[in-house]
Formats: C-alpha cells, sequence, structure tokens
C-alpha cells in the first residue's frame, strides 16, 4: 500500500537547538521573499526538517512574533507532504510584513522560496 506523507511536521521534523538553527545558518543558502527569508541546506541522507524564526528587531513583540511563526509554520504544514523527506534543512526568517501580508500572498511567498530552493515537489493534480 502506498502510503501519502500527511500534513504534519513532526517533532522529528522540527529544528529546534540553537546548535540545528546555526548549522543551517552556516551552510544555508539563503532565498529572499517579499515576506520571509528561506535559508535552505543540503543535508543529505537525513530527515527534512524545518524551523521558523521571527526576532524582536525584524517582527516586533511578542504577539507579532508568535502571530508571524503560527502564519508561516502553518503554510509550510499545508505543503509538507510535498517536500522531500530526506536531504533538507530549513529555516524560515519571518520579515515584519509576514504578521500583515495576505495569506493567498504569503502562501505564494513560501511556495516560490520553497520551489526556488529545489524543496518542493510538484502539487498532484487532484484526480491522480
Amino acid at each position: 500500500m502506498d502510503r501519502e506523507r500527511r500534513e504534519r511536521i513532526t517533532p522529528g521534523n522540527r529544528v529546534r537547538s540553537t546548535r540545528d538553527f546555526d548549522g543551517i545558518k552556516q551552510s544555508g543558502v539563503p532565498i529572499r521573499g517579499r515576506h520571509c527569508l528561506l535559508l535552505a541546506a543540503a543535508r543529505p541522507g537525513e530527515t527534512s526538517r524545518v524551523g521558523f524564526i521571527a526576532s524582536r528587531k525584524g517582527v516586533g513583540n511578542a504577539v507579532e512574533r508568535n502571530r508571524a511563526r503560527r502564519r508561516l509554520r502553518e503554510i509550510v504544514r499545508r505543503r509538507w507532504s510535498r517536500v522531500p523527506a530526506t536531504g533538507y534543512g530549513l529555516v524560515f526568517i519571518a520579515y515584519r510584513t509576514t504578521v500583515t501580508a495576505p495569506h493567498e500572498d504569503l502562501a505564494n511567498d513560501v511556495e516560490r522560496v520553497l520551489a526556488t530552493a529545489g524543496a518542493l515537489n510538484p502539487a498532484r493534480a487532484a484526480g491522480d
């Protein structure tokens, strides 16, 4: 039976430690979007993982930082089944506009930076 990956970012797929964030920051290729920055690092043979950063200087107060992270996390979660299971370390850094951008614009921006990084497989047709 062919099991399809679910739209869920499991704890094993999350970047949590400062050490892991720093590793991706150092080796990752920056891809700038209108509302966020993606640092994408090749991690051959490792599980693909994703992390989110929203700094006080870049985004604003705690409410805005939490909202920015939640918005990015939800958009990535909906596309997670299209990210290869292995080979990528991804860190999204929120800009101030992440909080106020219309959902569709933010979602298109996230898709574009993921596709540019080569970390997003094409969407399957509804009938497939």
